[in-house]
């Protein structure tokens, strides 16, 4: 539980900070194109692709992944919590300065993700990998949703859902949001730094740069000893790339081809976590009972279903319906991914593929953004049109990525780490 509490911590930060409040900033309130947003994301997640191999080896060899966890979680809440001044420099200096501590945030949350994934295994048997992963992005949604709750007002005034007019905050804009997501994002991070101990190592002499990227260039070319992980990498970064997209530019498709106000679209995210914490338990009971692969296949498949709706029918109604289904998605998602890396993974290995695995996830969220970004900017002409085609293309994206994971198919009995057998 202490272990999954830190899905809830983490997702404060992604909802309040990547979803919801700052994509807005730089597109509505300093009235840039989407561009400026997707280089900041994109080259925080270069940092973290480049970065990752290494510090997961390093990792794995020392016993270090709470430190490094520790050290990226700062990382994170010292960079947002610096963000809520740098959105109030003026002019075009201050939002170069806002975007580059936005991306210092974004780096230390995507690392510490690496780290995280890794404890999974200390903190659960192997009959339980899906619940107990299905529990953290849970707890996850309950924290997209405590989250928006207690951070909305600052922005707002208003505390959604329940639409209560907060007599001690008048709402300062976006720029408000950020030192208090800051604040629960160590908060609801310190219980696993107290309560978890991932088990002991021998010491390791820390390894070589080189060292690192011969081992990722060898853990690419020897897949056939591990198989199945190189096709679901290639197909968890196509469907991984869209996902990163949607999550980034959502709020900014809501404002600029729905016109929802914020206080509206706190309510839309809101509504969508609600199925989202359902989905994580679902996912993972049935991960556990009839492996992760199918229950992943058809999530994907809906993800096309959802983002073809909302490009087709870009109204409220079809916004809030497809809203309750990608939450159900995501929870599902997020559950699924990391047992079906386990369950291709053997004994001992999992630090090694999960920072593959954390590349991979990177370089998926530097490619959808620039795509993204390219697309709005170069489709000008066509007003809002052009993020319903973004969307579209998107979703033709995770269809590929659907169709290749078809072929992954873990072995009746996984590696070390046992897992559900496929069907």
């Amino acid at each position: 539980f202490s272990w999954a509490l830190y899905d809830l911590a983490n997702t404060v930060y992604s909802m309040n900070v990547v979803s919801l409040f700052f994509a807005q900033w730089v597109t509505v309130d300093r009235g840039r194109e989407d561009l400026w947003v997707s280089v900041a994301y994109s080259g925080s997640m270069l940092a973290v692709a480049l970065t990752v191999p290494y510090l997961g080896l390093w990792s794995d060899r020392g016993g270090l992944r709470l430190r490094f966890l520790a050290a990226c979680t700062i990382l994170a809440v010292a960079a947002t919590a610096l963000l809520g001044g740098a959105t109030r420099v003026p002019g075009t200096g201050g939002l170069v300065l806002a975007l580059a501590v936005f991306a210092l945030s974004n780096f230390g949350f995507q690392a510490a993700l690496v780290f995280y994934n890794a404890l999974l295994p200390a903190v659960s048997t192997p009959a339980t990998l899906g619940r107990v992963s299905g529990l953290g992005v849970a707890l996850g949604y309950v924290g997209s949703f405590l989250g928006m709750m207690l951070v909305v007002p600052f922005v707002t005034g208003v505390m959604p859902l329940i639409s209560w007019d907060v007599p001690f905050l008048a709402g300062a804009g976006r720029t408000a949001a950020f030192l208090p997501t800051a604040v629960l994002f160590a908060v609801f991070s310190l219980p696993l730094f107290l309560r978890v101990r991932e088990p002991a190592a021998p010491p390791a002499p820390r390894p070589r740069v080189a060292d690192a990227f011969r081992e990722l260039k060898r853990t690419l070319l020897d897949s056939r000893r591990y198989p199945g992980v190189f096709r679901f990498l290639v197909g968890n970064f196509l469907v991984l790339d869209a996902v990163h997209t949607f999550l980034l530019y959502m709020a900014v498709y809501a404002e600029k081809v729905v016109g929802l106000p914020d206080t509206a679209k706190a309510v839309f995210f809101m509504l969508a976590t609600l199925p989202a914490i359902a989905g994580s338990f679902v996912a993972g009971w049935l991960s556990d009972r009839i492996g992760p692969r199918p229950v992943f296949l058809v999530t994907a498949w809906l993800w096309v279903v959802a983002a073809v709706a909302v490009a087709a029918i870009p109204t409220a109604t079809v916004l809030y319906a497809a809203g309750g289904l990608v939450g159900l998605l995501l929870g599902s998602l997020w559950t699924t991914t990391r047992p079906f890396l386990l369950a291709l993974t053997p004994g001992g290995e999992e630090g090694r593929l999960f920072g593959l695995y954390a590349l991979g996830n990177k370089a998926a969220a530097v490619v959808g953004p620039l795509l993204w970004g390219a697309i709005v900017l170069l489709a000008g002409d066509l007003g809002a049109d052009r993020y319903r085609l973004a969307v579209f293309l998107l979703g033709g994206l995770v269809a590929v990525g659907a169709f290749v994971l078809g072929g992954v198919r873990p072995a009746a009995t996984p590696g070390g780490n046992g897992g559900p057998a496929r069907t």
